[in-house]
């Protein structure tokens, strides 16, 4: 065996997950592949690693149950939680689905069956998109007024404009040009109030198997502001 191979078996044999979980697509699936592509890495670093970071350390729970996984969830430094997984036998299936490693600026949009692109944009926004109302006065009649807003971010332009387009054709989302914002570092694809709207209700339809809460729960505060 190489280091590699040992380190791996050592893994497999001190914490129990679903190796074969990527195999095949569902509602689950998809959620974790696009919660990965927003916020996982993956790296050969005497083992294979394919790593999950969150602030909210209840959605790495639900993932790791999904997966079946007794591995360790842990805080780091900059409090931030973390997963990470040993099997080569998943790293080589994320990298058949589009995961690479250094993917921050170079990733492109997977091809997802149209069955479970709503989970998988939900996994990419609970991971790097915000939802959030702002208030402002407008200049029109100096009327004070709250909006809602959604954001999805990437540091890779191909991702995003393929978001974009994908959003646009399921659910009548404009095209548009992306923000620049992290003095050039990172793009940002922002929705207003309508258009949020449509996203959320898109994303977190009834009795969706796993995502933010939090965020979710945006869709019962709209009706009051429009």
């Amino acid at each position: 065996y190489s280091i590699i191979e040992l380190m791996n078996l050592y893994h497999s044999r001190k914490y129990r997950m679903d190796e074969s979980f990527f195999d095949s697509w569902n509602s689950g699936m998809a959620y974790v592949l696009g919660f990965w592509f927003a916020d996982g890495y993956m790296r050969i670093d005497k083992s294979y690693r394919i790593g999950l970071a969150s602030k909210d350390k209840e959605t790495l729970i639900d993932i790791r149950n999904l997966l079946k996984s007794t591995h360790p969830i842990r805080k780091d430094k900059t409090d931030c939680w973390r997963i990470i997984f040993h099997s080569r036998k998943m790293y080589e299936k994320l990298s058949d689905l589009g995961g690479s490693q250094h993917k921050s600026r170079i990733i492109k949009f997977p091809k997802v069956p149209p069955a479970y692109l709503r989970d998988f944009i939900r996994g990419y926004f609970d991971g790097d998109g915000s939802v959030f109302f702002v208030k402002y006065i407008r200049t029109k009649d100096k009327r004070s007024t709250t909006e809602l807003r959604t954001n999805f971010t990437s540091g890779s332009n191909d991702f995003l404009t393929s978001l974009m387009k994908k959003l646009n054709f399921e659910i009548g989302l404009p095209i548009k040009k992306l923000g620049i914002y992290n003095n050039g570092g990172s793009l940002k694809l922002g929705y207003g109030t309508k258009d949020s709207d449509l996203l959320l209700r898109y994303m977190y339809y009834d009795n969706f198997p796993i995502g933010m809460k939090r965020k979710a729960d945006y869709v019962f505060k709209i009706p009051k502001y429009q």
